[in-house]
């Protein structure tokens, strides 16, 4: 299982920082609660930093945990009740995909021989 490692200066300024358009994606308006919200971003922020969200999305760095909370107004302790339903992690994951713009690539490489 691929988890999350540790993360220097850099990438946590580069990634953890929301912007003003990540925050209205996070929160628009639709009733998502505190947990979603922050499991959402925590997953935004790691796919372009990892290339993957590990599965214990509460497993991040709390250091980076800590960079989300005062952008979206919830708790950082909300976090450890993320994604209890895995569905949940899927369908957060979907929309994070499609918010960056990402494609799907193939299931294995085709090129390789």
């Amino acid at each position: 299982m691929r988890s999350y490692p540790d993360i220097g200066r850099d990438d946590l300024i580069r990634y953890f920082t929301l912007t003003p358009a990540d925050v209205a994606f996070i929160d628009p308006g639709r009733g998502r609660g505190p947990t979603d919200r922050l499991g959402l971003a925590v997953q935004l922020a790691t796919l372009p930093w990892l290339g993957f969200v590990p599965d214990e999305v509460g497993s991040a760095p709390p250091v980076a945990v800590a960079r989300l909370p005062e952008r979206l107004g919830v708790d950082p302790a909300v976090l450890a009740e993320y994604g209890q339903r895995e569905q949940t992690r899927s369908d957060h994951l979907r929309l994070v995909v499609g918010y960056l713009g990402w494609k799907s690539g193939p299931s294995r490489c085709t090129s390789c021989g």
